[in-house]
């Protein structure tokens, strides 16, 4: 009996690593997540813009300048945008162009995630087995 009370202890505590993985794991799921939606937030918004601006037309806006303030301006040319590359690195490209390395980035990032999600699901099923290890061994006559 108490080899069978130490062998629940033991899935006992492989199941709990299995969950603070798990749950690690949705965590940064949810942050690649929000950088998807990030990065659709930014696609529409340049299409809006470069709708504004046709003809040459001036768009007001308002532009963010920290805690919660923000200053009227005005864009002039909204078919220019600067595009973080990474690693602290931007360009200037054209709203078409910007709107293509935005949506490669989504691309990849929902790559990442599915790639998340089949990691949830084989530490889901590693949580369902320990459970079934668990309860076998906790019924009479479960002993291996």
């Amino acid at each position: 009996m108490a080899e069978v009370s130490e062998e629940v202890r033991n899935l006992a505590a492989r199941y709990q690593e299995f969950q603070r993985q798990a749950e690690t794991l949705r965590q940064q799921m949810n942050m690649v997540q929000a950088s998807i939606t990030s990065c659709d937030q930014t696609i529409v918004t340049i299409n809006e813009l470069k709708a504004a601006s046709e003809g040459g037309k001036i768009t007001e806006t308002m532009v963010p300048v920290g805690f919660g303030s923000f200053v009227h301006a005005e864009i002039k040319n909204a078919d220019r945008i600067i595009v973080d590359l990474g690693s602290g690195f931007s360009a200037e490209k054209t709203a078409d162009e910007a709107i293509e390395t935005l949506n490669r980035r989504k691309e990849q990032l929902m790559k990442i995630l599915q790639q998340m999600n089949a990691s949830l699901t084989h530490y889901v099923q590693g949580m369902q087995a320990l459970e079934s290890e668990a309860a076998r061994l906790q019924q009479p006559g479960g002993q291996a």
